[in-house]
């Protein structure tokens, strides 16, 4: 699976507009501003930890963080970084500044040190379980002319029905307890379940509660 991603934008549904994503202006002064000021880097370190008891040190410095920056212009995608604690994703981040940020799984070794393993080979012990709603899936049937990633106020409705729907299943069915919603940064939503239960299903599970929320947009079937 893909790391959901960090996208630093706010996180409220934005008027409809015409503007395309190409369209986005960067700018490396405000993105340093947004990193030395705002970033919740305490917030993100005590969420990817879980750990409040600070009783299993080692259990952060495991998971994989990847960044896209930009040198010259051209995106450069790193992968395999890993910190051993906040202040050390903070000075690396602070440092590179990336335009975007991956969280990727928890390994059975540090990523960072992947290199020095004499296989090369890293496992996979844990990754929350991760959907990403889009409403691009809804263009079949938005009716308020937007399509693509312009989104207003009626169609962004579309999207706080599939947070309801999908959080009640999780909890509900599958038992569920911790339940993260993002906005995704440009057209949809992110669910993160956090359970230890979530993080260490097989793929065939994992499949099988996606599959559990599916539903045939646009057929008569709905």
């Amino acid at each position: 699976d893909s790391p959901a991603m960090v996208e630093n934008r706010y996180a409220n549904a934005p008027s409809k507009t015409n503007k395309k994503e190409d369209d986005i202006l960067f700018s490396p002064e405000l993105l340093a501003m947004y990193y030395s000021r705002l970033f919740p880097f305490h917030l993100l370190h005590s969420w990817l930890s879980y750990d409040p008891l600070q009783q299993n040190l080692d259990f952060f410095s495991r998971r994989e963080f990847s960044f896209t920056i930009m040198n010259d212009g051209e995106e450069i995608y790193l992968r395999y970084n890993s910190f051993s604690n906040q202040a050390d994703l903070q000075s690396s981040i602070l440092s590179k500044r990336p335009v975007k940020i991956d969280i990727g799984a928890i390994f059975d070794r540090a990523p960072k040190d992947k290199k020095a393993i004499a296989d090369g080979t890293i496992q996979t012990c844990q990754r929350e379980l991760v959907f990403d709603i889009d409403l691009t899936d809804y263009d079949e049937i938005r009716r308020c002319g937007c399509s693509g990633a312009n989104i207003c106020n009626k169609c962004w409705t579309m999207m706080t029905m599939a947070v309801k729907v999908m959080d009640q299943g999780l909890k509900e069915d599958f038992g569920f307890q911790h339940v993260a919603w993002f906005y995704s940064g440009r057209r949809g939503v992110h669910a993160w379940v956090c359970d230890e239960t979530a993080r260490t299903l097989s793929n065939e599970a994992r499949s099988a509660v996606a599959s559990y929320f599916e539903v045939n947009l646009g057929t008569d079937k709905n």
